[in-house]
């Protein structure tokens, strides 16, 4: 075979792979996407959750129904840095007033999100196994504090 021969199989072998890389990463993509999703309002707090979080404790609480009651969203009345593990991490600024951290113990995961805007703090814990890692961090990046005034 000539070296121009073989050099356009390479071409079309490598185009190939290619072509087929960027369908299955779209499927994987897709599949992540998927799903249906629900807005959750509380206490002047906006959040999206998946669908098949249920509301729990006079709706201070959103769980999928599953062996460990703790996982899911929690909107907490008070928060301060002081009350978060010892080992909990800050993540990166994400905006004025909103301060979040990352608390890893073995395959289990919690996010805290603390919005210290205009006076009256609010205050998100989401737990997950690590399986629901991404799924975590869209729920708290949906978090919304502060949206309209807060009733009880």
């Amino acid at each position: 075979m000539s070296c121009e021969a073989e050099m356009k199989n390479r071409i079309v072998v490598t185009a190939g792979l290619v072509v087929l890389t960027c369908i299955v990463a779209g499927a994987v993509w897709i599949g992540t996407q998927k799903g249906h999703w629900q807005v959750v309002q509380s206490h002047g707090e906006s959040v999206t959750i998946p669908a098949n979080w249920h509301a729990t404790d006079k709706h201070r609480g959103y769980v999928e129904r599953r062996p460990n009651q703790d996982d899911g969203l929690w909107f907490l009345s008070r928060l301060s840095p002081r009350q978060l593990p010892a080992a909990a991490k800050p993540m990166p600024n994400v905006g004025d007033h909103v301060r979040e951290w990352l608390y890893q113990k073995g395959n289990q995961f919690t996010y805290y999100g603390l919005w210290t805007g205009h006076g009256t703090p609010q205050a998100i814990k989401i737990h997950v196994p690590r399986s629901q890692q991404n799924l975590a961090l869209a729920v708290l990046g949906s978090w919304r504090p502060g949206i309209h005034k807060a009733s009880t």
